[in-house]
Formats: C-alpha cells, structure tokens, sequence
C-alpha cells in the first residue's frame, strides 16, 4: 500500500536541484582572519600600497600615505576595512591620473602636499609641546634624597630615603616581605611533614615486628625508603633556609660610607634650600609653604572655644613670617618665641629723628583732615 506522504520523483528532482542551488550560492567563511588571506593582503600591499607609494607627487604625500597604512592597519573588521580600500583605490586613480598629466588632478594633490605640510609643522609643535610638559611632570615626579634613612629589613638592604619612593622599590619591598612569609611557612611545613613520615616509620616497623612474630610477610612502605620520601622535603627546607639567611643578611649589613655622605650632603641641601625660602617669603614672596601655612588653624576642639578676636590674631600670625609691624605685635601678645625680640623696635626709630618725624606726621595728618573737608577737591 503506498503513503500518502511518499512524494513523487518530480517532486525529489526540484528539491535537488533547490538544494544544489542553495549550496552554490551559500556563504563560505575562512578559517583564518581575512588580514592574513593572500587573496586580500596582494591585492592591498602590491597593488594599492605600493601603488600609492609609487604614484605619489611629493615626498610629504608619500610620507602621509605611509601614517595612513599605519594607522588603519589595526583594522580587523571587514564592514569598517571596505570602506578605506575602496577610499584609497579611488586616490590611487588619482594618482595615476595626475602623472600621467592631467593638469585638475596635479592641483589637487599639490594643493594637498602644502596641507600635508601644515599638518606636519603642526604635529611637530603639539609633539614639542608634549615633550616639554612631559619632562616638566618628570621633573616634577623625580626621586628627591629627603636626607633621612631607609633602615635595612630583611626585605631591603639600607637605603637612602627617597620621594616619591620609586616603583621598583616599593615593589622590591612588598614582594620580598611575601616571600619571606611563605618561606617561613615552607619550611614548617617541611617539618610537620617529616615528623608525621617519622610516626609513620616507627608505626610500620613496629606493625611489621608482629607481623613476623606471626608467621605473616608485610610489603613495607616507609621503613626502607624513608630516605626517598624525606629527601624532597629537606631540600625544600635548605632551599628557603637559605632565603631565609639572606634576607637576615640584608638586615644586618651596614650602610656603604658612600651612601652615608651623601645622604648626609641631602640633609645639608634640604637645610640651605628651606633657609632660602624663609629668606625668600621674609623678602615677602608668597610660596606654597605660605599658603598652606596661611591656610592651616588650630585643631577643631581649640578653634570651637576662641573668640573672634582670638581667631583674627591667630589667622594673621600664621600669614606671614615678620617679626615686626602689626604681624610682630601680634605674635609677642600671642607668646611666640621670635628670633630677635627687639626687631620691632627699628619702626620706632632714632631718638633724633623723632622731632622730625613727629612734625612730618602731623603735617601729613592737617593735609587729610583739609582733604577730607574737600570731598570735590576745590581750592
């Protein structure tokens, strides 16, 4: 009896014949990426790299295809890397057309080698200017010898104080005070593992002791090559031991007299540069010192308690280092310990000198009160 379903041999041909179509037309994808296919990278490394390179008018031309190739060279996408070939074979017509001597298209990229040139002049500038700013931040990042002293661990050996402390040294340290934990935690674990072989040694010798008074062979696993389980563990032992010994002689080696000089010529620089400061902002130069000196206070639960005047006074003795004028009466009613107490007496001036000074105040003094009577300054 015949199905219902069973189709029939016209039927079975079209589908064949569909199926083959199908298969023909159907889409086959490469192993490999499509950058590393011959059938693309002949085509746009002899064809049109060099082609462009070739058919350039001007060196400048030439030099920015060569940034250009560099440039999309990273591209691993097909959507985004057929546009850019099919940009780049229309300029290669160009090219081609402009030395044969088409007059247009000579213009255009003579045109585009001066834009070429501006581009570059201007990149050179930005690049200057990075550069310059880049040494200016490493200048400004560069290890300075503070004067102190790095004491020696056993994680590094004695060192000169350094800020910013390097990378590497930061680094050295850290990854050394690691290791030294593990190497500790090594060789106890080497130790416990040796007892416990130990017990296990003493465990079978004596169970192999009854096992021949009774008449009985036992395989023994310990007893006889007890030597060969315990030989990895001792060299592990010996191995971090000695790690162990080094990082002990790196805390016990004493500075290199070398180092010593110089961190003891730091010291005496960082002296002589803080007293030129002081000199500096005592001239009246506002430094960063300045600032955050003038922008420090008293601690909270001081502040909460002073009066306003007793802020005012605060505020104005931390702005400025002077011993004299208004900052240096200031500073005596607050109690602070000044260099040379009598500095302030120099505005006073000589006994000599008062009489003359007194009546050159009192003749400045009638001047604004008849200035002040005169707001319109008529005579």
């Amino acid at each position: 009896m015949t199905s219902v379903f069973t189709s029939s041999q016209a039927s079975l041909a079209h589908r064949a014949r569909i199926a083959q179509i199908i298969t023909a037309n159907q889409r086959v994808h490469p192993t490999v990426p499509f950058w590393k296919l011959q059938v693309h990278r002949v085509p746009t490394l002899w064809t049109l790299y060099r082609g462009l390179l070739r058919n350039s008018s001007t060196d400048d031309v030439r030099w920015r295809i060569r940034r250009v190739f560099e440039q999309f060279r990273h591209l691993t996408t097909p959507r985004l890397a057929r546009p850019q070939l099919l940009k780049y074979h229309k300029w290669l017509d160009t090219f081609i057309k402009a030395k044969e001597g088409d007059v247009y298209y000579r213009a255009v990229l003579q045109r585009y080698s001066r834009m070429v040139v501006a581009k570059r002049d201007k990149e050179d500038f930005k690049q200057m200017v990075r550069e310059a700013f880049e040494w200016q931040r490493k200048l400004y990042r560069r290890p300075i010898m503070t004067g102190a002293y790095l004491r020696p661990t056993v994680a590094n050996p004695p060192l000169p104080r350094l800020r910013p402390q390097p990378e590497h040294i930061s680094g050295m340290i850290h990854k050394r005070r690691r290791a030294t934990n593990r190497q500790y935690i090594a060789v106890e674990e080497a130790d416990r593992t040796i007892d416990e072989l130990k017990y296990e040694k003493e465990f079978e010798e004596k169970l192999t002791q009854e096992a021949q008074a009774n008449g009985v062979q036992m395989k023994t696993f310990f007893s006889d090559k007890f030597q060969d389980w315990t030989s990895p563990l001792i060299d592990i032992k010996k191995e971090n031991r000695e790690r162990i010994s080094a990082g002990i002689r790196r805390r016990d080696s004493p500075y290199p007299p070398e180092m010593l000089e110089a961190i003891k010529q730091a010291r005496r620089e960082k002296v002589a540069n803080k007293t030129k400061e002081l000199q500096r902002e005592a001239r009246g130069e506002v430094l960063r010192r300045t600032v955050f000196r003038a922008r420090a206070g008293p601690p909270a639960h001081i502040l909460s308690k002073m009066t306003p005047l007793q802020k005012r006074m605060d505020k104005v003795s931390r702005s400025s280092v002077s011993e004299v004028g208004y900052v240096g009466m200031v500073k005596r009613k607050l109690g602070w310990k000044l260099k040379n107490p009598n500095a302030w007496k120099v505005e006073i001036g000589k006994k000599e000198d008062t009489a003359r000074m007194d009546a050159l105040a009192a003749e400045i003094r009638q001047e604004n009160e008849k200035r002040s009577d005169n707001l319109f300054g008529e005579p």
